[in-house]
């Protein structure tokens, strides 16, 4: 039974009680992976849940359904895997074309591990979660993930912003905000570009605030998208932008507290909190900027307003 570094036999409880309940359960997926990191991902989430901070997708909190990802990519079953989005469900990472999919079959139709498992990925850990804002139906939750092979050496780390939602379906990601991903190495971290970000989501602010949507539409990273609870829209163009937000309702934005909480090279992941007119509602967003062609611009947004 192939068993990765991390789970070679000690003397902790925990360990333990790992190795005999995977035994147990063996390998049901019948492909060579560690059962171990199955099973953990598993205990991981029954013991966050027990926390109160736990459950699986489509289940009890945002936090539940962050881990219940990584569970059900370490399952290798399509159906399962794409179960644990909401749908539409859009990816957005600064390499390549945004995904945009419409719901649950066209995922697992296209989802395959045959690449991932190339490159000698056994299993995916979960990077601890930071909870930048919680409604009751939507979460902000800045995380990543490191894929290990079988010996729990890692291949590929990538940090990530989840937008997190709760529909009819339960709580699951709606939309994935990738980073550059680094290599065993390292995460690509860096700082480099986060006041270029940041600067660049005022702008964009202050523009809204003077109604001057030509300005608004100039820093837009086409295509542009908004994510939504159950609702991914989708601007092609910069013109669709402009006539989006001169067409729609406006509220006067006074902004607390605007930083990056993720970057790499050619992305950044900028969290915003404010007010709308003069305090009559508060308002809270994250912001991805890419660079594309050398130019920065806002890819992708979330907005909470309560």
């Amino acid at each position: 039974m192939p068993q990765c570094a991390q789970h070679v036999p000690d003397s902790s409880a925990r360990q333990t009680l790992l190795k005999a309940v995977s035994c147990l359960l063996g390998n049901a997926s019948g492909v060579d992976a560690c059962p171990f990191c199955a099973f953990e991902a598993g205990f991981e989430a029954g013991y966050a849940k027990a926390l109160g901070n736990g459950g699986l997708a489509g289940g009890d909190t945002a936090v539940g359904a962050y881990w219940a990802f990584f569970e059900a990519f370490n399952s290798r079953d399509s159906q399962r895997f794409s179960s644990a989005l909401n749908y539409p469900h859009v990816r957005v990472a600064p390499h390549q074309t945004p995904a945009l999919t419409p719901n649950l079959a066209a995922h697992a139709a296209v989802t395959s591990w045959e690449a991932v498992l190339a490159t000698g990925w056994a299993c995916t850990t979960g990077h601890d979660p930071e909870v930048l804002h919680l409604t009751a139906d939507r979460a902000h939750i800045v995380g990543g993930w490191t894929r290990k092979d079988a010996h729990g050496r890692g291949i590929l780390v990538n940090r990530a912003t989840y937008i997190v939602t709760r529909t009819e379906q339960g709580w699951g990601i709606q939309s994935r905000f990738d980073t550059d991903a680094g290599d065993a190495e390292g995460s690509g971290e860096t700082d480099q570009h986060h006041q270029r970000a940041v600067e660049l989501v005022e702008e964009y602010i202050d523009a809204y605030n003077d109604r001057h949507w030509a300005h608004c539409a100039r820093v837009i990273a086409t295509p542009h998208y908004q994510v939504d609870v159950g609702m991914v829209r989708e601007w092609k163009s910069r013109e669709d932008v402009w006539a989006a937000l001169r067409d729609g309702s406006w509220h006067f934005v006074t902004a607390r507290s605007t930083r990056a909480v993720q970057g790499a090279e050619d992305s950044v992941t900028v969290a915003f909190e404010g007010v709308l007119d003069g305090g009559d509602q508060t308002i809270k967003g994250v912001f991805f900027v890419v660079r594309q062609d050398d130019e920065w611009g806002i890819r992708a947004r979330s907005i909470i307003v309560e």
